[in-house]
Parts: structure tokens; C-alpha cells; sequence
């Protein structure tokens, strides 16, 4: 295929893609996180192809002198990615972490809560700094609730797992929880 015909299949490739990225992608609407997540993964690695492609028939028209034909919807495109992996990748690793501590067996958590809180506060200072166009996303406001919860729920933990805690203590608490 000569470098033009390829420059001209890219153009209607990346509009197909676009179209793709917009109904089919992890920005449509009503999406659950985890879904929007793989089909996140599964468009970053169309793009890949499409932007190799890209650099391609960018380093042909450069070496042949010819203008180089833009990609609007490329750029658009690579930026929403940028920005969702942010989101999702912080999402992911929080959902991962505390999935983890969910299986920590109670008589580890003494050892394991000073760096639990740590971590937790970390995310949390992670979210706060991601770009505000995520801050109205359905993810976003999962991912923000589930590191308020763990930086509400950690401080209990904590005080529970102290050794001054006598199974009087525990039958009192089960009864205050029923």
C-alpha cells in the first residue's frame, strides 16, 4: 500500500474509531466502573495500533515533503485516554488494595494497620489531585466514597485491634451492632 492510500485509510479509520470510542466506549453513560475499565484497556490498545500507524505515515510524509495530515480526532482521543487511565488506574489500585485487606486475617491487622492508614491517606491525596472534568464521573465519586470510607472505618479498626480490647468489650460491641 503506498503511503497516501494508507494516510487516506488511516483518516476513515480514525473517524470509525472515534464514532467506536464514543458508543461502544468507557465514556458512554451508566457504564459500571469495572466495565468502563475493560472497555478502557480494550480501546487504549486500538488506539496503540492506530497511533504507531500514525508515526508511521507522519515519518513518510516528512520524508517525502508532503504536509502532514492532521488528526483532530487522534488527539482528542489520546487525551480522554491519558485522563481516563488516570481515574481508572487509581480506581483499580484501590479497588485491588482493599480488596486485599478485606482477607487480612484479624490477628495480622495490628502489624498491618499503620500502613493500611498510610496507604489509605495516600489515595486519598491522589484522588483529590486528579484533573476536575473527572470529579463528575460515576467512578470518580465510587472511588472518592470507597477511600472516605476506609479513612473513617481505619481509625476504628485501629482502637478494636489494640491489645486492651477483653472479650467483654467485644460482647458490648455485639450488642450495640445488632
Amino acid at each position: 500500500m503506498n503511503l497516501i492510500k494508507g494516510i487516506k485509510a488511516l483518516v476513515i479509520d480514525v473517524k470509525e474509531f472515534r464514532h467506536n470510542f464514543e458508543t461502544k466506549g468507557p465514556t458512554v453513560a451508566g457504564l459500571e466502573p469495572r466495565e468502563a475499565l475493560n472497555r478502557l484497556r480494550m480501546f487504549s490498545d486500538e488506539y496503540s495500533v492506530r497511533k504507531r500507524k500514525f508515526d508511521s505515515y507522519y515519518a513518510g510524509e516528512t520524508l517525502f515533503g508532503l504536509p502532514h495530515t492532521p488528526y483532530p480526532l487522534l488527539v482528542k482521543t489520546a487525551s480522554e485516554i491519558e485522563l481516563l487511565d488516570k481515574l481508572y488506574g487509581l480506581y483499580s489500585k484501590v479497588k485491588d488494595t482493599i480488596g486485599k485487606w478485606r482477607e487480612i486475617a484479624w490477628t495480622d491487622v495490628i502489624a498491618e494497620i499503620d500502613k493500611m492508614v498510610d496507604t489509605t491517606d495516600t489515595f486519598g491525596r491522589d484522588c483529590s489531585r486528579l484533573p476536575g472534568v473527572l470529579k463528575s464521573w460515576e467512578a470518580y465519586k465510587e472511588l472518592k466514597q470507597e477511600i472516605d470510607d476506609m479513612t473513617e472505618i481505619l481509625p476504628l479498626v485501629k482502637s478494636l485491634a489494640k491489645e486492651s480490647i477483653r472479650p467483654r468489650h467485644w460482647d458490648e460491641i455485639i450488642i450495640l451492632v445488632k
